[in-house]
């Protein structure tokens, strides 16, 4: 906005009926310059033609009509003249012109008649049209004659900025005036015309009108509303758009090797994009595009040239859509190549809800963050005072005739990174943020995003330059965008640090502390995405990242105890193991070898739980290390994996129900003392090992249950494809999965479709051409014991996992194990102990009761290890399935610490090798210390005093 000379202010706008203010070498406005401040070096250069007008030299010769009176700035172009110039003047050196649309229209305009000599058609060779003045605009009658078509009225610029189309011939004429160019600079191609072979100006290019018996010449693709251009144009290495959009499109990714001259352009040879190829449109001048021979991949609907096919794979197949196929590197990229690729991604990798708008009144000018409205007292004084600011706009502008945007915030700092688009910008441009700074860098100028808000009005900032402004209800005008980078689009705050690049060169993004970009794709994450658990980006670096790098045990104080129970426990049962196994064979009663045999079976159960601690904590310290965290979905959906999970739960079931079959035999013997024993024999040993084989094989059941590939729909936690395939990061549950087939397929009805089903259409979402890499095919599942790193059994389920029965049914079967093993003990502790007293009364055995408070003290022991690895287990998993709390992240607690305690304290327990093999050397070395020469006579100076 600005004062112009008549003394009025108004607004700077364009209008197609006077001349444009800008940069057009003269001041338009009285109290400011700013119209022609700013403006380029090239701007600033003006130039003299022949007839004394002075114009800015970069219009000289652009094929554009700068000067719409006649066109003279593109008279004298690359040596040849459009046009004529007469009636020179030797006092001023100037000469009269005449611009080609005025010449032979009847009328002369030089003093000699120059322009309308030779308009009389003598010659049928000579190429004629019919002429159309540029004055039928202006006066009536017949202005349409029979002409000659000159070589100084070839192929003259065509467009007038003002006034649009400037024609010497009319109609069919572009034929004539338009072909068979003098200066090669003005040819953009050659074809036939009326069946002969002939060049074609530049000017015709995309004009609309045939030419070319072909109209190859109208070939052309529309990027925007600034960017039309022909398709030869595109991916040759130079930049048309103002966006470059004409060489950063998908089609020029892939081209061929050899390059060959394009029938439209300057001559300049190139590399073909793929689509070209046999479409049956010549694009190489001697047509080699066409030709057959060239690499292609696939077949079917992905049949496809490509520029070397030494390494085809398949691809991504589009429900419907040209070409009907996405190569599986362009996959996800953002651009919607066809189908519904886009949606189908956005449901594979999880586009988050964003609030990016605030609660507007006033007409749009008052902003309010949501716990600063009014009518929300109690949620304000609780969180914090507010405050508004009565001005907002970018720093430091003075923007003359535009209403201020009011904003309603909090007064104390805050953390923005959890805040989206206007609550974002709103509040760190304020300075509100902690940390985050304002992302509006760029000012919204007059001359920026041309092809946007046409009814845009400009107004002077700062007394300095110009902005554009837009018009809102009741005359308010307001310019609240964002401008981009590229200075060619400017959004809404509320697109705004909003996880996308509404811009296209990221600058609507860069500032912004909300987010993480993921390296691959640029798709960005928001930060509560951080560290989740979760694999958001395909490099993973939004968890395998020095923030939050993850092990399979994540404590250091865990990852020590597992190697020290591990290896104490392994060492344990081994020995307990070899000493019965060697006095196996001197069992001469069957309760003797059973009670043996029972124990060796809980020695053999806690040896493989310590030998599952030693493995995780060589592939937890060892192997995998810091690079766990890239490794995690291979290794939970690993057949090692599985494998562990089995070990661990086939030692703890087999260790749990030998000390229930235990103590079910000893009460029966304490039941039955007065009975005389029963030798060993094969009958008897026949027995006693189909009883130890029937307790392997129910336990083993337990664990290979959930490994049944017919129960897979029960017990699979999720699947995984390999990372080419783009769509499937990490090991999506059924739930995605049926998320992202109904965006491929549509809608689907409402059932649960089996893993089986699930596979099936999974693989029909791609090709399967030839001997190519089938990714599909290289499925792993991340069964039952895959849910966490140290592969343990699936105790933590909820109300929705289909796998709950299951758990909740061993739990409980293990929960009645322990019960029945208490009950036991308890009856066998309190009939030794009546048995005891009525001994020890009579006096007859004071052993007795010496054994008898060895055997309760044991028994004890045995009770209270067993509730506390079990009831605080089993009360947890409770909890977890209620939602009371979610103790997922506590599987390491328990793999390491609370299930297999007992296998370090069975054997002490059940078996007193350990016991006097730690005992005897504590008792020897306290009876050589207690017996030595010092303490000796030490005692006899105390005795003597």
């Amino acid at each position: 906005m600005c004062s112009y000379k008549s003394g009025s202010y108004d607004m700077i706008e364009p209008n197609v009926e006077k001349p444009n203010f800008a940069c057009n070498g003269q001041q338009d406005c009285q109290n400011t310059d700013l119209d022609e401040l700013g403006c380029s070096e090239s701007w600033n250069k003006m130039v003299s033609l022949p007839s004394g007008k002075i114009l800015p030299y970069n219009k000289i010769c652009d094929d554009l009509c700068f000067d719409h009176s006649n066109c003279e700035d593109e008279a004298i172009c690359n040596g040849y003249t459009y046009g004529v110039y007469c009636d020179f003047d030797p006092n001023t050196n100037t000469s009269r012109y005449v611009g080609v649309t005025k010449i032979c229209d009847k009328k002369a305009d030089c003093m000699d008649g120059t322009d309308e000599i030779n308009c009389d058609v003598t010659n049928t060779a000579i190429p004629t049209c019919e002429h159309l003045s540029h004055r039928a605009f202006l006066r009536p009658g017949p202005t349409i004659r029979t002409i000659p078509v000159h070589n100084y009225t070839r192929c003259y610029a065509t467009e007038d900025w003002i006034s649009g189309r400037l024609e010497y011939c009319k109609k069919s004429g572009y034929r004539a005036d338009q072909t068979n160019c003098t200066d090669p600079n003005k040819v953009a191609l050659t074809c036939k015309v009326d069946g002969y072979v002939s060049t074609v100006s530049k000017h015709m290019v995309c004009f609309g009108k045939q030419v070319c018996d072909d109209n190859f010449e109208n070939n052309c693709i529309r990027f925007s509303e600034s960017c039309f251009t022909h398709k030869h144009f595109v991916c040759d290495g130079r930049i048309d758009c103002p966006d470059g959009i004409d060489e950063s499109n998908p089609l020029c990714h892939e081209k061929t090797d050899l390059k060959c001259l394009r029938r439209v352009g300057q001559g300049k040879e190139g590399p073909i994009p793929l689509t070209w190829l046999d479409d049956g449109v010549e694009d190489c001048v001697d047509g080699r595009d066409e030709f057959p021979g060239w690499s292609t991949c696939g077949k079917g609907s992905s049949l496809r040239f490509v520029s070397d096919n030494s390494s085809c794979e398949n691809v991504f197949l589009c429900p419907w859509g040209r070409p009907g196929y996405v190569e599986l590197d362009r996959l996800c990229d953002g651009v919607e190549t066809c189908g519904n690729e886009n949606k189908v991604c956005s449901e594979s990798l999880g586009s988050p809800q964003l609030f990016t708008d605030l609660l507007t009144t006033d007409k749009g000018l008052w902003k309010h963050l949501s716990f600063c409205i009014k009518g929300l007292l109690q949620t304000q004084n609780f969180i914090t005072k507010c405050t508004t600011v009565n001005s907002f706009f970018h720093p430091h502008r003075d923007i003359f005739g535009v209403a201020n945007t009011r904003v309603t915030l909090p007064v104390d700092l805050q953390d923005c990174d959890h805040m989206f688009g206007e609550m974002y910008v709103y509040t760190s441009c304020t300075n509100k943020c902690n940390y985050s700074p304002c992302p509006l860098r760029n000012v919204p100028r007059y001359e920026v995003c041309p092809d946007q808000f046409p009814d845009r009005i400009g107004t002077i900032v700062n007394n300095n330059y110009l902005e554009f402004v837009t018009k809102r209800l009741d005359n308010i005008f307001t310019n609240n965008y964002f401008v981009c980078n590229n200075r060619i689009k400017c959004i809404d705050y509320s697109r705004v640090c909003n996880l996308v690049d509404d811009c296209g060169d990221y600058s609507d993004e860069y500032y912004c502390t909300n987010h993480l970009r993921c390296r691959f794709t640029g798709r960005y994450i928001p930060k509560t995405r951080w560290c989740d658990g979760t694999f958001d980006c395909l490099d993973l670096t939004d968890e395998c990242n020095s923030k939050c790098s993850s092990y399979i045990v994540k404590n250091l104080a865990l990852k020590r105890l597992s190697w020290l129970i591990g290896v104490l426990a392994t060492l344990a049962n081994l020995i307990i193991l070899s000493k019965n196994s060697i006095t196996l064979r001197r069992c001469r009663t069957t309760v003797a070898l059973f009670n043996k045999i029972l124990i060796m079976t809980i020695s053999s159960g806690d040896f493989l739980v310590g030998c599952y601690l030693i493995v995780i904590s060589v592939y937890d310290g060892i192997i995998y290390g810091e690079n766990y965290c890239r490794e995690q979905i291979s290794w939970i959906s690993s057949a090692k994996c599985s494998i562990l999970g089995v070990l661990s739960t086939l030692g703890s079931q087999l260790s749990l129900f030998a000390m229930c079959l235990l103590s079910a035999t000893r009460i029966f013997g304490i039941l039955n003392s007065m009975r005389v024993p029963e030798e060993v024999t094969w009958r008897k040993s026949s027995q006693v090992t189909a009883s130890i084989f029937i307790v392997f094989l129910f336990s083993l059941s337990i664990d290979a249950i959930p490994l049944v590939r017919g129960f897979e729909d029960f017990f699979v936690n999720g699947i995984r494809y390999p990372e080419e395939l783009k769509i499937f990061l990490g090991a999506p549950k059924k739930e995605k999965f049926l998320a992202v087939l109904e965006a491929y397929y549509g809608r689907m009805k409402e059932a649960t479709l089996s893993w089986k089903m699930i596979k099936e259409m999974v693989s029909e979402m791609y090709s399967h051409d030839f001997q190519y890499p089938d990714h599909t095919e290289s499925v792993s599942r991340v069964d039952f014991y895959g849910n966490d790193g140290v592969c343990l059994f699936k105790y933590f389920v909820n109300n929705q996992d289909p796998q709950r029965n299951f758990v909740w049914t061993i739990l409980a079967l293990n929960f009645g194990c322990f019960i029945f093993i208490s009950i036991s003990y308890m009856a066998i502790g309190y009939i030794s102990h009546r048995s005891s007293k009525s001994l020890t009364k009579s006096g007859t055995n004071q052993l007795i009761s010496e054994r008898n408070r060895k055997m309760n003290r044991k028994i004890s022991i045995i009770i209270i290890t067993d509730f506390l690895c079990w009831v605080p287990f089993i009360v947890i998993c409770v909890l977890h399935s209620t939602e009371l709390l979610d103790a997922t992240s506590w599987y390491s607690l328990f793999s390491i610490i609370v299930l297999p305690i007992n296998s370090v304290i069975n054997p002490m327990i059940y078996d007193d090798t350990i016991t006097s093999m730690i005992s005897s050397p504590i008792r020897r070395l306290y009876n050589s210390i207690f017996n030595s020469r010092f303490l000796t006579e030490l005692r006899s100076v105390f005795a003597r005093q």
